[in-house]
């Protein structure tokens, strides 16, 4: 069962034959995208009664607003409540086997290193096993720390420098030197300037009061004003991939519907603005659909997202973004998956020997 799943209201109470009934027409649905009639049931779930008695009880189901009849002579559909209904009291999760396990942590710290790498690796997994787009925003530290700072010379009155963050962005900036600035003078600087201001935030950075050379307090400042653009950058950041998979999906061959996710991933300030509000101490969301203003951009969408990261210190999200039909019972056990190994990947940036 997921840790929250959106718009938690009282849910209708039903038979355990209802329960049969809508479980196996979300999970047909789910595989098939097509409408489901009772004779489908019958033949390949329901065995022990008549089409007519799962008819009954599909019309049941649609009065309590859990499915519906797209057309008039189709069989039914899941609603949104249907959907609901099913990953909060219905779904079987699947447990990841440890080799799944084992390949996913291999895939992700074979670049931890590589914080660009990494967050594509993470993307690639969850799309792949949704057949949908995986999402994940950059790790964002509440305050961005240095970790390591290297001046190199390029040429006479021109060095390059080079700025590592904890949480493992890497930044570089040509900057102008005096004239006569040696290789020599610029590893001495980075040397006294690394021992000074490892583990600073940008703001602890500016307050600095230790007295510098002249070149250190260049650099200083330099680095001071890269942390504050890195900063406005990150909050930005958004990788996703699949998103050629999901326009192949029935859900999306309307031009409309087409337009409408790619804009959402490809602008994502509304999805950002959305996962802002939502409690991530309660570990892992699922929203179906769009119910109020808030949730309008899910219009006829599936979300399942979780945080990575240490509250307080730095973090991001990670998830699977779809149609309603997400193989929800595969994608919620990834997702937390790798939710749980992106954490310990960045906390080996944020450990103790680093702060």
């Amino acid at each position: 069962m997921p840790d929250a799943l959106q718009h938690d209201q009282p849910q209708p109470v039903l038979s355990e034959r209802k329960q049969l009934i809508l479980k196996a027409i979300v999970e047909s649905y789910i595989g098939s995208a097509t409408p489901v009639g009772s004779g489908q049931v019958v033949r390949e779930y329901v065995t022990d009664v008549s089409s007519a008695t799962v008819r009954n009880e599909m019309v049941g189901l649609a009065e309590a607003g859990l499915l519906f009849q797209p057309h008039t002579s189709s069989g039914r559909i899941p609603s949104e409540g249907g959907f609901r209904y099913f990953v909060r009291q219905l779904m079987e999760e699947r447990t990841l086997t440890r080799a799944e396990q084992s390949s996913i942590r291999r895939q992700l710290f074979a670049v931890q290193l590589a914080r660009e790498e990494w967050l594509g690796v993470a993307a690639t997994l969850m799309a792949r096993v949704a057949r949908a787009a995986g999402i994940i925003s950059a790790p964002l530290a509440v305050q961005c720390r240095v970790k390591h700072v290297e001046l190199l010379a390029i040429q006479e009155g021109l060095g390059l420098l080079v700025l590592v963050l904890q949480e493992g962005t890497v930044k570089q900036q040509l900057v102008e030197l005096p004239v006569d600035t040696s290789q020599t003078d610029l590893s001495a600087a980075s040397s006294r300037l690394n021992q000074r201001i490892h583990g600073l935030t940008r703001s602890e950075l500016e307050a600095q009061s230790d007295p510098m050379s002249d070149l250190e307090a260049f650099v200083a400042s330099r680095l001071a004003s890269l942390m504050g653009q890195i900063d406005e950058h990150l909050r930005k950041e958004f990788h996703h991939t699949g998103l050629v998979e999901l326009l192949e999906l029935p859900e999306f061959q309307q031009p409309e519907q087409a337009r409408r996710v790619v804009r959402l991933l490809e602008h994502p300030e509304e999805l950002f603005g959305l996962l802002e509000t939502l409690p991530w101490s309660q570990g892992m969301h699922i929203l179906i659909g769009a119910r109020g203003p808030r949730m309008a951009i899910l219009q006829d969408l599936g979300l399942v997202v979780s945080y990575y990261g240490t509250e307080g210190v730095a973090g991001g999200f990670v998830g699977v973004l779809g149609p309603m039909r997400l193989p929800y019972s595969e994608v919620v056990p990834v997702v937390r998956h790798v939710s749980q190994v992106m954490t310990e990947l960045l906390g080996d940036l944020f450990s103790p020997a680093d702060t």
